[in-house]
């Protein structure tokens, strides 16, 4: 008999990253529909972005990016905020999960 393995819900970054695009879509008043109509995405698509069950392509991240009309350094800055709200939700670090070997202030290592 198999067994199914255990859900951990979504990973911290999606939720995060999906966050965010929720955050600066609404800010700017655009509904999902029209926002993924803008987009050229499918609005079922982008709503699982914005509740971090897609895991997102790098040219999805691009389209959205340039449909908020910013620039990519201005988004991820957005997104360190919402990286802040989840540690504090689940009591984790900065960024446990996504990059596990990251410690500020020292270099980068591979394990």
């Amino acid at each position: 008999m198999d067994k199914k393995a255990p859900e951990c819900g979504p990973e911290p970054v999606l939720l995060a990253f999906g966050q965010a695009v929720r955050q600066l879509r609404k800010a700017r008043g655009f509904s999902q529909e029209t926002f993924a109509q803008y987009c050229g995405l499918d609005r079922s698509y982008l709503g699982g972005v914005e509740r971090g069950e897609r895991n997102i392509t790098l040219a999805n991240i691009e389209r959205i990016i340039a449909a908020l009309h910013m620039k990519p350094s201005e988004f991820f800055v957005a997104l360190d905020g919402h990286f802040r709200d989840i540690a504090v939700q689940r009591g984790t670090s900065h960024l446990n999960g996504f990059a596990p070997y990251f410690v500020p202030g020292t270099p980068r290592q591979t394990p």
